[in-house]
């Protein structure tokens, strides 16, 4: 089978992967804060759920693309043209890693805040 080996695409469905991350991370947030608007504790218990499993579902978009990027770079380190900066494309993990962890970190303190709220 043949087939196109063009590391931009690779590289540019990374950046694919971050952004819907923060979009979708953003989305979290504003479901989360929309909660708020409602009266009956059910209902904001049930919208911030809801946007704590958005933001979990953030960490893996951005987990997922950012490990289908370190497949690539692995696998084809050897292979990959002059023109590709190695390097510089393999420090694009610590973005999705810190992000992630900051995402982890605000889903967490949510969750913890519903819960208390709840009460």
């Amino acid at each position: 089978m043949n087939y196109s080996n063009n590391p931009h695409t690779v590289y540019n469905g990374l950046i694919s992967g971050q952004r819907n991350m923060f979009l979708s991370s953003s989305l979290a947030v504003i479901i989360i804060t929309f909660s708020n608007r409602y009266s009956t504790p059910l209902i904001k218990f049930l919208i911030k759920f809801f946007g704590f499993f958005i933001f979990i579902l953030s960490i893996f978009i951005g987990l997922k693309a950012l490990k289908d990027f370190e497949y690539y770079l692995k696998v084809n380190k050897e292979t990959l043209p002059d023109h590709i900066p190695y390097e510089q494309w393999e420090q694009w993990k610590y973005i999705s890693y810190i992000y992630t962890f900051i995402i982890f970190v605000i889903a967490i303190i949510s969750m913890v805040y519903t819960c208390d709220t709840c009460k």
